[in-house]
């Protein structure tokens, strides 16, 4: 079985890519890739609630609206899917900020 770097090797060069072009694309899609898997998770379960925020989410069960079990999980899950999804953001902004100043200088 090759290593990581044997493969970007071999895909770059039969590809004629640059391996950090590759490396950095591929990293590029990876969080996008994940980001829209979250966005769809997220969606699945605010479509479920017929909710438009996590705000909204948590009134609604603390009101009553939403049943506690398994509104409180329910929520946990969307929390969660918010802050990987902040996460991701914050890296794929960071990653296009390197290609920014790789150009640059």
């Amino acid at each position: 079985m090759s290593s990581a770097v044997e493969t970007v090797k071999h895909v770059s060069s039969d590809l004629g890519i640059n391996e950090d072009t590759l490396v950095h694309e591929s990293i590029i899609e990876y969080l996008k890739s994940r980001i829209k898997a979250c966005m769809a998770d997220r969606l699945e379960v605010m479509s479920r609630y017929q909710i438009s925020s996590l705000d909204e989410f948590e009134s609604k069960v603390q009101d009553g609206t939403i049943p506690e079990h398994p509104g409180w999980e329910d929520l946990i899950i969307l929390e969660n899917l918010e802050n990987t999804l902040n996460k991701l953001k914050m890296e794929l902004s960071h990653v296009r900020d390197v290609s920014t100043s790789r150009v640059n200088s």
